[in-house]
């Protein structure tokens, strides 16, 4: 069955892609546990491993709701945040992010092969401004502390350019894959 029809016919996600989900959110940990620093700044794979999981599954919206939550939830274990919860505030709006952009129909050509990266940009950059916002209301950081709000903005970026490369370079051999198997 092609993914198409596959997507067309169901009604939720089915176990297999449960599955995916669960294994690339895993992968995205172990990543974000064991990848060493790059100029101080260890990127968050597991939003890059949720944004592959949306964009190769579609799945609904309560659906990316839940993946958004246990992504925070897989998050919380693996930060190094001081404030760890702030990842069910995060994660929920990047997953939504990809959503929504990945829900948009566009035409084939060269468009399709930068989607991945623009849309795993955009909804690691929701996700990362979204917990810095969170952040900086809950601590009052505001103009008294902008050094901090410059180097938290510059790990989300460096986050959001990392995973887009992932994404990009694991998408298509995995749609692949994923169409051959149904």
């Amino acid at each position: 069955m092609s993914v198409e029809t596959r997507l067309a016919e169901r009604k939720g996600l089915q176990a297999v892609d449960v599955a995916v989900v669960a294994v690339l959110l895993a992968v995205g940990a172990v990543l974000r546990m064991f990848t060493p620093p790059f100029a101080g700044i260890t990127p968050n794979f597991i939003i890059g491993m949720y944004c592959l999981a949306i964009l190769l599954l579609r799945p609904r919206f309560p659906e990316i709701l839940g993946i958004g939550l246990v992504s925070a939830a897989v998050c919380m274990v693996t930060t190094k945040s001081v404030i760890p919860f702030l990842n069910f505030v995060s994660e929920p709006v990047g997953a939504i992010v990809v959503g929504l952009l990945a829900s948009i129909k566009l035409k084939n050509g060269i468009v399709e092969y930068i989607r991945p990266f623009v849309i795993t940009f955009l909804g690691t950059a929701a996700s990362g401004f979204s917990y810095v916002g969170t952040m900086i209301t809950l601590l009052m950081f505001g103009g008294k502390n902008a050094p901090a709000f410059v180097a938290l903005m510059t790990v989300v970026l460096v986050t959001a350019l990392a995973n887009s490369i992932l994404v990009s370079v694991l998408y298509f051999p995995l749609k692949s894959a994923l169409g051959q198997r149904r």
